[in-house]
């Protein structure tokens, strides 16, 4: 009896010490931090449709807290698990799982993911930024259009790589107004927007250190000397030399970008973007007079086309970019953008390209090509000729899709 006794209470100071453990072990968790050296913020995203669970599998796996089960109970007693507000949150691996809770209920936010596509012209930006309760969609169009902003800052003169529009341009941003995924706080404004587009413009072209992406951005000597390179090639270089009629780095850069807006139009597959962006260098080489074909002194765009009518007849609707309901040779003839009845370059491009179309027009492909037409199934088809290119005309109906 007295042996049954011992084991009795051998096994309840073993229940009552695993229990002190694990309180413990749930206290350790809650108020010590995953990593109290490591105080740097990293941007934690809250995606849509997330819940508290699987907010807190991918903190753990982050390194944020030290136990995503006792997160999610913790969460429950901190009433969590009705709903995180999505957007982008600051934590640290230095602040405790009660910390990052607290966190994750503020009001609102440290920051708001925004993701603008790529192809897509300046008047269609303002639709992506109304979670930013300061930003103002008039004031957005109104520095993308002059590249002035409010206070009297001239962008062209604030960064090296803008050249100073013309009475001719659209919009003096169009081209430069880079198509990526932003963090921006909740208060931002349009000038906040743009300048941090165009700094990440400038990062393409010279990216700093990881700690300071532009460092190098805003004095061309150091861009040029910490530039981009494709196959090891200087970028400045290579488009100087893919622009041979252009006298700067800023004029290489603006025909660089007119045709990779084009591309940028045209295309339904990166992997078409060098093909396409051939042909319209191609045509420009021939305007120059470096290469001979039967094109003539014009580029034949289709989207530079659509980017003319839209700018003298904006659609009320919001729907950019209609295809054309009639030759381009008779759609707002007389606008500048329109490569059809205007020889030459426009006055800049007609959209904001990604570096995949970026690249394509930096660096050129060699091709015999001076004409393509895409089928119904978005494949690119491309011709030497005129001739050749009748032949093609036929099959823009064609293919399997």
């Amino acid at each position: 009896m007295k042996v049954f006794a011992r084991i009795v209470v051998t096994i309840l100071a073993l229940g009552a010490f695993a229990v002190s453990f694990a309180g413990a072990t749930v206290a350790l968790d809650v108020y010590q931090p995953a990593n109290a050296k490591v105080t740097t913020q990293v941007q934690f995203e809250v995606l849509p449709g997330d819940t508290a669970n699987s907010v807190a599998q991918r903190l753990q796996n982050d390194g944020l807290i030290r136990n995503a089960l006792v997160f999610r109970l913790w969460a429950r007693y901190k009433k969590l698990d009705s709903g995180i507000e999505q957007g982008v949150y600051l934590i640290s691996p230095s602040m405790t799982m009660d910390q990052v809770i607290t966190q994750l209920q503020a009001a609102s936010p440290d920051e708001v993911s925004v993701t603008v596509p790529d192809g897509m012209r300046a008047t269609q930006y303002p639709q992506y930024f109304q979670g930013l309760k300061n930003f103002s969609a008039d004031q957005f169009l109104t520095i993308a259009k002059t590249g002035i902003e409010p206070d009297g800052t001239k962008l062209w003169e604030k960064y090296w790589f803008i050249p100073q529009p013309t009475s001719k341009v659209a919009y003096a941003l169009e081209g430069y107004l880079y198509p990526a995924q932003y963090y921006f706080f909740p208060n931002d404004d349009a000038t906040k927007v743009i300048e941090k587009m165009l700094n990440q413009f400038g990062v393409e072209l010279c990216p700093g250190p990881a700690n300071n992406p532009t460092e190098y951005i805003l004095d061309a000597a150091q861009c040029r000397q910490h530039a981009a390179t494709i196959n090891g090639q200087n970028i400045f270089d290579l488009m100087r030399a893919a622009y041979p009629d252009t006298k700067s780095d800023v004029a290489a850069i603006h025909d660089m970008l007119i045709i990779s807006s084009f591309t940028a139009r045209e295309i339904k597959n990166y992997k078409d973007a060098a093909g396409v962006a051939a042909v319209y260098h191609n045509r420009y080489l021939s305007i120059i007079g470096k290469v001979s074909s039967d094109a003539g002194q014009l580029m034949g765009s289709d989207p530079s086309v659509e980017y003319a009518r839209d700018n003298d007849h904006p659609p009320t609707d919001g729907k950019w970019w209609t295809a054309l309901n009639n030759s381009g040779t008779v759609i707002s003839p007389k606008n500048p953008y329109n490569t059809y009845t205007q020889p030459g370059l426009p006055p800049g491009p007609i959209a904001n390209p990604f570096w995949g179309e970026m690249t394509a027009a930096i660096s050129p492909a060699k091709s015999p090509y001076f004409y393509f037409v895409s089928n119904k199934c978005g494949q690119i088809l491309y011709a030497a000729t005129s001739a050749d290119f009748a032949k093609i005309v036929p099959q823009m109906n064609s293919g399997n899709c």
